[in-house]
């Protein structure tokens, strides 16, 4: 065999395997698993996963805190093959929004989720659609986006003061009925902010989780907000990062689809925000550059990292591939980053706080406001949503690990009916002009 067939056949099964996002998202699951090795020993990462599996997760619990690094990166590494597990059994080919599911699973996976209390609440949505008589797959991705209440189920199996073996009976449960319940709850729930925020279910899990804490308090059950943030690991959660980033772009560079202009690349459109379906895998590019940006902002602001704010970061990446592109996402995080600087100024608190940035990060999931109707709504978007994020969070106890969600949704929810109002205003003016 010549050289230059021995190239073409490697072309040929390089493009075979990125034309497969499940076995893309494998490889990239188990990178992160193999960083974790590099980073601890074998005994730490098991002792770190142990401690991970049993101790609470309400918000803020850090696993880069509680666990260690290498013990934090494995347990990302599995519930994101967890979760492609749970898309494979369920034979859902893999779109944009399950590819950005499996982002913010990870993100989260770095403060609360792990694959023990996430298991009930994905077995609830194969019960659902069970009961239902519908197709596995319809109910799936809502199911694993659920995972977002998981800290319930951890409470309620290891740490309040039940026999273990009563208390993991609970746990599953609470974990059961969540996903269960998500699929038709999240349907509803989007109606309410006209899909303009990407974390739905985000927002529908911190109406649910509010519902869950006022009962659990009922029952003498009652936590409290953690604030176990790790420090000290901006070199190792940097490097994540930038892998996640590079992985995506050398992905999205290699494989043969149509190439993308460069301002396709940065503001990516798509009429159901799917940019995934729409430019298949050239939207790995776009998830790589926005890593780079995620990258960039903590450089330039001299944020600390932390897992919680890694997580926000992966998040983003994530969904590169259903809604977020890099001039929205900017556009959203930058009047987020207006009301850090403008909270400075009034509290402690530094413009740069790791709670600030987290807010900020994860204001992303209002990108299509700012795609929608322009840059000065998505400055203003982003400067509410930062205002709510660091509020709300009371009103769910921290069980719901997607709190910016649910303050997105209440964003949206705020917002649209007063950008509707000026829209309809400013096109009878131009209609009388």
């Amino acid at each position: 065999m010549s050289i230059m067939e021995k190239i073409h056949n490697n072309k040929l099964m390089h493009d075979e395997f990125l034309k497969k996002p499940y076995r893309v998202h494998t490889v990239l699951f188990l990178l992160f698993i193999l960083q974790g090795f590099i980073h601890d020993t074998p005994m730490e990462i098991f002792q770190g996963t142990w401690i991970i599996f049993v101790s609470p997760d309400i918000l803020i619990t850090d696993y880069v805190y509680t666990g260690g690094v290498g013990a934090a990166f494995v347990n990302v590494g599995l519930t994101g093959l967890l979760s492609l597990a749970a898309f494979k059994f369920a034979k859902l080919e893999l779109s944009g929004l399950a590819i950005g599911t499996l982002g913010v699973v990870i993100g989260m996976s770095f403060f609360g989720k792990n694959p023990a209390n996430m298991l009930p609440i994905i077995m609830g949505g194969w019960v659902y659609s069970k009961f239902t008589g519908t197709p596995h797959k319809n109910s799936v991705i809502p199911s694993v986006l659920a995972t977002c209440l998981s800290p319930a189920v951890t409470q309620l199996a290891f740490v309040y003061y039940l026999p273990t073996w009563l208390g993991i009976f609970f746990g599953i449960c609470i974990g059961l009925f969540i996903g269960f319940i998500m699929t038709p709850f999240a349907a509803a729930m989007r109606k309410s902010h006209e899909g303009l925020n990407l974390y739905n279910v985000g927002f529908s899990a911190g109406i649910l989780g509010l519902g869950l804490f006022a009962v659990f308090r009922t029952l003498g059950v009652d936590q409290e907000i953690l604030p176990y943030w790790s420090s000290g690991h901006n070199f190792e959660l940097s490097m994540f990062l930038l892998v996640m980033a590079f992985y995506y772009l050398i992905c999205g560079t290699l494989t043969k689809a149509r190439a993308l202009s460069i301002r396709e690349l940065i503001d990516l459109d798509a009429d159901d925000y799917d940019f995934f379906k729409k430019y298949s895998e050239k939207a790995y590019v776009s998830m790589g550059l926005l890593g780079l940006g995620c990258f960039a902002l903590m450089l330039v602001t001299r944020a600390e990292y932390s897992g919680p704010v890694l997580g926000g970061a992966v998040s983003v990446i994530g969904f590169g591939a259903f809604g977020k592109s890099l001039v929205s996402s900017a556009t959203i995080a930058s009047g987020a980053l207006i009301a850090a600087v403008t909270s400075s100024m009034f509290t402690p608190l530094y413009f740069n706080h790791r709670g600030f940035m987290l807010a900020v990060l994860f204001s992303t999931c209002l990108a299509p406001i700012a795609k929608r109707f322009g840059w000065k709504w998505g400055l203003l978007a982003g400067f509410v949503h930062l205002s709510l994020a660091t509020n709300v969070g009371i009103f769910h106890g921290g069980m719901n690990l997607y709190n910016n969600g649910f303050a997105g949704g209440l964003t949206a929810m705020t917002l649209i009916p007063i950008i509707h109002f000026f829209e309809a205003e400013m096109a009878k003016r131009r209609a009388k002009n």
